[in-house]
């Protein structure tokens, strides 16, 4: 497998405090990795600091072998990295198929005055892009929504709907923050089915979820944080296992402690 992210020496301070230190972590194509830990732990700045939010004071971000770190969050997206939010981020003013549409716009590259004038390149990619678009929503579920706004949905399907949209910008690896919130059991279930299928056409995946159930049976690698540390790194067993882990999300001491 090659590797398509290299995430190396992170840090991230605000202020006096220091919210990422030094994380480092690889991602191969087609895999879907999961970021654990408890609340304020870091993994939401790790998150803006790939996608260029935020820029880091010290560490690299590298996209097939290209450094990306500190770019535009614009600029990132178009090298192959799109995200979505904790908190839905849609566009209530645009139909669902609108919605999908607005994550291809990176990907065209029509002038204005093509745009404006009608010429039959512009058409040829707009008419491309809205097919994009109806085959991404007919992946979620979500097609016979097409001209619907969003408040048509319920709020599982805007869940999928903004994951549409990001993987409408077609990124080599797509970031997840939390996107079981709000989900029933059956619906985090339908997510994770979903994912499998994005990372088994080749998009690497990285998941930000407290629903502990869901990662463990979704991820093919645990990398865990705890003030602004990577604590622990490896598959969904061993991470369950680790006393470190267990500690952070439970408060208790790791046992030779205790002893």
């Amino acid at each position: 497998m090659s590797t398509v992210l290299k995430v190396a020496g992170v840090t991230k301070i605000f202020g006096g405090l220091t919210a990422l230190d030094s994380v480092s972590f690889e991602l191969e194509k087609g895999k879907v990795l999961g970021l654990v830990g408890p609340n304020g732990s870091g993994k939401s700045t790790l998150l803006n600091v790939l996608s260029g939010v935020y820029r880091p004071e010290d560490g690299s971000v590298t996209l097939h072998d290209r450094n990306v770190t500190g770019l535009a969050p614009y600029l990132i997206t178009t090298q192959g990295m799109a995200r979505t939010f904790q908190n839905l981020q849609l566009f209530q003013g645009l139909s669902v198929g609108d919605n999908v549409l607005v994550g291809r716009t990176c990907r065209m590259s029509s002038t204005l005055v093509g745009s404006i004038f009608g010429s039959s390149f512009s058409r040829k990619e707009e008419r491309e892009a809205k097919e994009q678009a109806r085959s991404l929503l007919s992946l979620v579920g979500l097609d016979r929504f097409i001209n619907e706004p969003p408040s048509m949905l319920s709020y599982g399907q805007r869940r999928l709907l903004e994951i549409a949209r990001a993987l409408a910008s077609s990124p080599s690896v797509l970031m997840l923050d939390e996107p079981c919130a709000g989900l029933s059991q059956g619906e985090a279930d339908e997510l994770a089915a979903f994912i499998r299928t994005v990372s088994a056409q080749g998009t690497s995946v990285i998941v930000i979820e407290h629903n502990m159930r869901f990662i463990m049976g979704l991820v093919d690698h645990i990398v865990a944080l705890n003030f602004g540390r990577k604590i622990a790194e490896g598959d969904p067993r061993s991470i369950r296992e680790n006393e470190d882990v267990i500690a952070a999300y439970l408060g208790r001491k790791k046992r030779h402690a205790e002893n």
